[in-house]
């Protein structure tokens, strides 16, 4: 997967209109910011499910710009650990050559799971917004409740914005009808037997 280089405000903003001017102003567009970040993280989710993934997807940005995004791909690759959120912090740490993700955010479709929520505080992500609760994604699976995202990720002397849920009822349509299947069950039915 390629780098993503794209800045939100050109492609959000209506044409002439100020970016910020003020406290208020300044507040409102990090939260339409915010939100549209996050449109594309369930958009890519949505992808995950027409390819016969999970429906995660997750988003990298720095400084209102998307360097990354990327869904899971753990049937596609054979690796359970090809969520959405791990597969873009290694992809574009390997492509850029960092190690920290001090000034970035990262947006997900869900709040990550624990593996993945260690893998954001070993990056040192500065700040994570996520649409669906840990909380209401295992209502739905019928799996056993997790740890929160941001108890692993504030593990230590740094303190992360975590930030959800958000635009739950969006994160959460594109769970329906969704039928989850047994891990076991996943690569025959996907044609990989072994």
């Amino acid at each position: 997967m390629a780098l993503y280089r794209f800045n939100i405000t050109r492609l959000y903003r209506k044409k002439g209109a100020p970016v910020s001017t003020g406290v208020g102003r300044k507040a409102l567009l990090m939260k339409t910011v915010d939100v549209q970040f996050l449109r594309l993280a369930i958009r890519l989710a949505e992808e995950a499910r027409e390819a016969g993934e999970d429906p995660f997807g997750a988003v990298l940005v720095c400084d209102k710009t998307v360097i990354y995004q990327g869904r899971d791909r753990c049937i596609e690759n054979s690796d359970p650990t090809a969520h959405a959120e791990m597969s873009v912090i290694r992809e574009y740490c390997q492509q850029a050559r960092v190690f920290s993700l001090e000034s970035c955010t990262l947006y997900t479709s869900t709040e990550p799971c624990p593996m993945c929520a260690g893998a954001i505080h070993w990056a040192r992500i500065a700040r994570v917004v996520f649409s669906v609760s840990q909380a209401s994604l295992q209502t739905m699976s019928g799996g056993k409740p997790k740890p929160s995202a941001e108890s692993i990720i504030n593990m230590g002397r740094k303190n992360v914005e975590v930030t959800g849920p958000m635009l739950e009822d969006d994160g959460l349509a594109v769970f329906e009808g969704y039928e989850w299947q047994p891990t076991a069950l996943r690569p025959a039915a996907h044609g990989n037997d072994r």
